[in-house]
């Protein structure tokens, strides 16, 4: 692929007046024009200014989008909203991927990650040339180059399979990319290796919150080499993998280790922020629990109170106690059109390019105990209501609110409120009401304390089969999904015993994995997450068909054999190589599984 000029394209973002805060220029520079690769690096100055293009680069309409497509459109989630005409959407949702679809064009994150390198690169040189830039002042930029490249070489390597490993920069347009792909699993270890070297040195308190949520930390790097253990344990676990046995049990039991260090690290900030504060008088008596950490939602009376609430605090407010690392976006000087453009557009009332899936919405489940369940939700989960717009049980599309809301909460004056549909059986029409953000200025959140905590379950339900290590995994579940049912657990809910989790369902590895399924497409519906967690499931175990038949295939009507067939294979699971970059670096393959014009309804009923 070819690599743009560093300095063009960074310094072109600077002009656009992109800041993390007004408190800090750490993304607000002047450009200077016609400057020189070799004139550049001369300070420390000069080395934030490029580590500011990371960040800059992350929020990028381009890179937005491709967190929604890759991590999102493939999945269960989202079904293409009626009416829209959109060819290579209406190819992706149905199996049909085309490598002439610019969506798999991969240069944004190879653009970041040759950002990375010249931090890279050019670090040690300026710590000679700068008396004020010490060895120790490099060690947290460092480890910040290296997770960010890390995470897009993460992101690459989930949507594609093989791809190369990128760890040299480029100068010039004139320069393409000339590498072969990488195996996926080598990719994983050079991640690994790389997260492994840093990630004690990255910073722990940038002295404010938007840095400290907005920029890498050193929970952010073990939060990101969680997921990525977590994903090569996975791998390995396959019936067919060389590594099946040790290798995967040891990256599960690396996985559980970097989510433990999170999570004393969260609670470690969170008490040492109620003591300095003082938000408990004469200072906390007792040690604080990983469910202390998650805001609540309060049940009082079993009403739904959402606008104070996790639902505000995570998605609203943005930044919260729970976040671990979330870009950055303010909605003047920088805004997220992608959330109007595949979700709902505010200005002009109208529903994005997705709408929630029918199979998912329509109905509620009677017991989250059921392992097959029909929905996703039961009727007292709040997320059902921050996640799609309910106007009546006829709808048939059910427009996204994630991110789009800044708060929801219970029912409009002249319909039933959320609090009553809880506790009415009667009730069928109810709508919530939504305070939608003046712009799109929403964060996009990579890690947060939830995903952690499901993270930890997931390699507890693939590592151990006791009943100790399985209640322990169950328990990180129930707090999230306690939090999201606060009335299913009050005194005032005569059905509690049917609405709350049953450890006894889940007391198998089988078991709490499927929980941990079900919970994880609950907690981060529309985050990007889900495409990625089918295809973790399905490499783990070796075949695509129980994800299909059990997750994937739920969302079809039409072509369902058709698409079945499509996705038979693990390969099927990754996106074709854009046909550009194979046309400017003949070293790439293409995946063989996809082809130009092949088309779904060749192979229907099948």
């Amino acid at each position: 692929m070819k690599m743009n000029n560093l300095y063009k394209i960074a310094l072109g973002c600077f002009v656009a007046g992109v800041t993390l805060t007004s408190c800090d220029d750490f993304l607000t520079i002047k450009p200077t024009s016609q400057i020189v690769e070799e004139d550049f690096w001369e300070d420390k100055n000069d080395l934030e200014n490029v580590v500011g293009a990371c960040y800059v680069r992350l929020l990028q309409g381009d890179m937005l989008e491709r967190y929604i497509l890759w991590g999102e459109a493939r999945s269960d989630n989202f079904v293409k909203t009626i009416g829209k005409n959109l060819v290579d959407i209406d190819n992706l949702m149905g199996a049909n991927l085309l490598p002439t679809a610019g969506m798999f064009s991969w240069e944004p994150f190879y653009n970041e990650i040759n950002y990375c390198n010249k931090i890279l690169k050019n670090g040690p040189l300026i710590i000679e040339r700068d008396v004020t830039f010490t060895n120790e002042a490099w060690k947290p930029i460092k480890a910040e180059a290296i997770t960010l490249r890390a995470l897009s070489h993460f992101w690459l390597v989930r949507t594609f399979g093989n791809i190369p490993y990128v760890t040299s920069d480029y100068n010039n347009d004139g320069q393409y990319m000339l590498l072969p792909q990488t195996p996926q699993e080598q990719v994983l270890d050079s991640i690994i290796m790389d997260l492994e070297s840093v990630k004690d040195d990255g910073m722990t308190n940038y002295g404010n919150t938007v840095f400290n949520k907005g920029r890498i930390t050193q929970k952010s790097i073990y939060a990101l080499l969680a997921d990525v253990y977590l994903w090569r344990a996975s791998l390995n676990a396959s019936p067919d993998s060389i590594n099946k046995h040790d290798k995967s049990r040891e990256d599960y039991q690396k996985c559980i280790e970097c989510c433990d260090f999170v999570i004393e690290q969260m609670i470690k900030d969170r008490t040492d922020e109620i003591n300095k504060n003082g938000s408990v008088v004469g200072g906390l008596t007792k040690a604080l629990t990983v469910e202390d950490l998650l805001t609540p939602n309060d049940a009082n009376a079993g009403s739904y109170t959402d606008e104070i609430g996790a639902y505000d605090d995570i998605f609203g407010t943005k930044n919260s106690d729970e976040s671990i690392f979330e870009v950055q976006i303010d909605g003047t000087n920088n805004t997220n059109g992608m959330i109007s453009s595949y979700f709902y557009n505010i200005s002009k009332s109208e529903i994005g390019n997705f709408c929630c899936a029918d199979a998912l919405f329509s109905g509620s489940e009677t017991t989250p105990n059921s392992t097959s369940p029909s929905s996703l939700f039961t009727k007292t989960d709040m997320r059902k209501w921050e996640d799609a717009t309910w106007v009546a049980a006829d709808q048939t599309e059910y427009r996204v609110n994630k991110y789009v809301a800044s708060s929801v909460m219970q029912g409009k004056k002249g319909v039933v409120g959320l609090n009553q549909m809880m506790t009415d059986n009667t009730a069928t029409d109810y709508e919530a009401l939504y305070t939608f953000r003046a712009t799109t200025g929403a964060n996009w959140i990579f890690y947060r304390l939830s995903d952690v905590m499901l993270m930890k379950a997931e390699a507890i339900s693939q590592l151990y089969s006791d009943e100790e290590n399985l209640k322990e995994g169950f328990t990180l579940v129930r707090h999230i999904f306690k939090r999201s049912n606060p009335y299913a657990y009050s005194t005032t809910n005569t059905n509690a015993g049917n609405d709350s989790l049953n450890f006894e369902t889940f007391s198998t590895s089988e078991g709490l994995e499927a929980l941990v399924i079900a919970e994880r497409q609950r907690e981060f519906f529309a985050e990007g997450k889900r495409w990625f967690d089918l295809v973790r499931y399905a490499q783990r175990k070796g075949s695509t068909t129980d994800m299909v038949k059990n997750f994937l295939g739920r969302k079809y009507s039409e072509n369902k054999n058709a698409i079945v067939s499509k996705l038979s294979t693990l390969e099927s699971l990754f996106s074709p190589i854009y046909e550009n970059e194979i046309k400017n670096n003949p070293l790439l393959k293409q995946n063989s599984v996809w082809k130009t014009n092949e088309n779904t309804s060749k192979t229907d009923e099948i």
